[in-house]
């Protein structure tokens, strides 16, 4: 019995094969949610087959919680540089060199 789609289709749409496990478990347990309450929801096919080929076809997807946490502090430092080139605005450049020629003359 050959099972489509194949695992070499489902690779290409992760990471990882832990990945793919995960997203087709976590999914075949929705359809099979959905089916109690809608029996027509999905015909005859299986959970598992049902999820596989919605991954396939690119209707499941996945986010890691790292990639979130890290794209988050991006955000955060970035905010914090804006504002410090804002706070940064107040001082013209002309006053920046009055000051260093000023430092100058005294030594």
């Amino acid at each position: 019995m050959m099972i489509k789609p194949g695992i070499s289709d489902l690779s290409k749409c992760v990471d990882s094969r832990y990945t793919l496990v995960t997203m087709a478990a976590k999914r075949a347990r929705m359809i099979g949610e959905e089916r109690m309450h809608d029996m027509d929801a999905y015909g005859d096919e299986k959970p598992v087959s049902v999820a596989a080929e919605e991954i396939v076809e690119g209707k499941v997807g996945y986010v890691r919680s790292e990639a979130i946490k890290r794209a988050k502090a991006w955000e955060d430092e970035k905010a914090a540089a804006i504002l410090s080139l804002n706070s940064n605005d107040d001082v013209q450049p002309e006053e920046i060199e009055v000051a260093e020629d000023d430092t100058e003359d005294n030594e």
